[in-house]
């Protein structure tokens, strides 16, 4: 890479949030990164974060932010109910656009977004967090030499804790904020698309979606995947994300097992399982599969291009219209076909 090549970008943080923080944090950490302005809907946060992590400028009106000087790319780490506005403004203002997982809460904001992305040559990508996760992209090497031969079933899970369900009923579901993850995944592994859909799910609790999740998805050359995501762990689950994943081949099968990532610890209230490899901290940086994704698309975003396709938007959109099928499929007890 060239001393031309290699530079820091100038980003704009739009989103201040739990998760906005930790991006903040990443962010702070990457040599090709300045963090130069933060947005939160509430001038309280957006100093917040502004203080917390050194950021120069902060405000309360994200056109502001996108249109200040200097800003050549923003993270959009909002709810995906507020996507659609900020990516719109900012592809049309000729900035790079990371945007947050799911792509948009519609599939006429996600078309959208994507039809504006191919007006530009700017980096527009979406943060599906799976493929950079250490087990699920050495399982992708696996499948792409051919180690378990033609892919024939898939199986996932992705069971939260039930504060998760808590904090997310407002605007998301367990079908539309956990499975998405593995069902874009699995659109990386194959490339197929999927033309059928059955799901039923369950309201235990009473909350204002259910908690209980399972879908069963046909894909254009007869294969299956069946598909798990509850917000129902108990309180005291020592893990804050059941994950699980096995696909079968003609010829093997792969199995990842994620819920207790290899570190166990047991203090006075009982046995916990602390993240190792999502965003875990280590030596005061946030690295795991996170960290890795933020910097791959900071990379990219330096180059002007992603190499290898991730973050691929269609793939993202995709994914999107895949499990609002399932959810409709629950609200209506019927197969729905793509």
């Amino acid at each position: 890479m060239s001393n031309t090549e290699y530079r820091r970008v100038k980003w704009g943080l739009i989103g201040a949030g739990d998760f906005g923080q930790i991006y903040a944090q990443i962010m702070k950490q990457l040599p090709n990164v300045e963090l130069v302005s933060v947005y939160s809907r509430t001038e309280k946060n957006a100093i917040k974060a502004s203080e917390k992590f050194g950021i120069k400028k902060w405000y309360t009106d994200f056109h502001s932010l996108i249109n200040s000087d200097g800003v050549e790319a923003v993270a959009i780490v909002t709810d995906e109910h507020h996507h659609y506005e900020p990516v719109m403004v900012a592809l049309k203002a000729g900035k790079h656009v990371i945007v947050e997982k799911p792509i948009a809460p519609s599939l006429k904001e996600a078309d959208e977004m994507i039809a504006q992305s191919k007006k530009t040559d700017k980096v527009f990508a979406v943060a599906h967090i799976l493929p950079f996760h250490n087990h699920y992209a050495m399982a992708k090497a696996e499948i792409d030499k051919g180690s378990i031969g033609e892919i024939v079933s898939m199986y996932a899970r992705r069971n939260a804790a039930s504060f998760w369900g808590e904090k997310l009923q407002d605007h998301s579901s367990a079908i539309y904020d956990e499975m998405i993850h593995d069902m874009e995944c699995m659109l990386w592994y194959t490339g197929w698309k999927v033309k059928r859909v059955y799901a039923q799910t369950k309201n235990v609790r009473g909350m204002k979606k259910p908690d209980v999740c399972w879908a069963i998805f046909t894909f254009e050359n007869g294969s299956i995947a069946t598909l798990e995501a509850n917000w129902y762990l108990p309180a005291n689950t020592p893990y804050l994300i059941d994950s699980q994943m096995e696909i079968h081949g003609t010829e093997g099968m792969l199995y990842i097992d994620l819920s207790d990532q290899g570190l166990r610890v047991n203090d006075r209230n009982g046995w916990r399982f602390p993240d190792a490899t999502w965003w875990p901290e280590k030596l005061g940086r946030v690295e795991g599969a996170l960290g890795d994704e933020i910097r791959y698309f900071a990379d990219g975003i330096m180059l002007g291009k992603m190499p290898q396709g991730l973050g691929d938007p269609q793939r993202a959109r995709d994914a999107l219209e895949i499990v609002m099928a399932a959810e409709k499929s629950a609200e209506t007890g019927q197969i729905v076909d793509l």
